[in-house]
């Protein structure tokens, strides 16, 4: 779901790599290995500090460049995302800029302030023959530990309300709902939370 995957594979690709050579990158694979060969069955991928993450990319010109230049040909190779792309998030991220008014600036506090790290779960699938199989639960479960070693207090994944989405996934899984909310897309996302910090 969203505007990335609608890019195509290269674009993911990029945008994959710059979450595992981020530090804060957290990836994990599940893999069949019973077979002939080793076959991959799923994926989890996200961030342990998303702020951090975000914020680490965003100074790096060369991933940034890559990224960019990888969602240009990618708009150019798809007519209709470009369109949609223009619709939906350029014209109102221009307004938004035209709009905005100076920022206040306000003091800031004397010594550090401890900000509780956000992980979040970006990308989370299954390939359909192994759907129902625990697979997802085992993929949110490793990524959850990993995340908790790095000192995160909470987590959280974005998914739709609607027929592609894993609401029921989470539920089941006991993650606690944020409110629904519209996307740029016209679709309607969720925000599921878990707390680390009582486990």
């Amino acid at each position: 779901m969203g505007l990335f995957p609608s890019l195509g594979a290269r674009f993911v690709r990029r945008w994959h790599r710059t979450v595992l050579d981020s530090p804060h990158g957290v990836g994990v694979v599940a893999i069949d290995t019973a077979g002939s060969q080793d076959n991959f069955v799923g994926f989890v991928l996200g961030t342990s500090d998303h702020a951090g993450y975000m914020t680490e990319l965003a100074k790096d010109r060369r991933a940034m460049a890559s990224l960019a230049l990888a969602g240009l040909v990618a708009l150019v190779l798809r007519p209709r995302v470009a369109v949609r792309v223009l619709r939906t998030r350029v014209r109102p991220w221009a307004r938004r800029v035209a709009h905005r008014r100076p920022a206040l600036v306000t003091p800031q506090r004397a010594g550090p302030v401890a900000a509780a790290h956000v992980g979040v779960m970006t990308a989370l699938a299954v390939r359909p023959e192994w759907r129902k199989a625990g697979i997802g639960v085992l993929l949110v479960d490793c990524f959850v530990e990993q995340v908790r070693n790095g000192g995160v207090h909470w987590v959280e994944a974005q998914t739709s309300t609607g027929a592609v989405g894993a609401t029921g996934f989470y539920e089941r899984l006991g993650w606690e709902a944020g409110t629904q909310q519209p996307s740029p897309d016209g679709d309607h996302v969720r925000t599921y939370r878990r707390s680390l910090g009582a486990e």
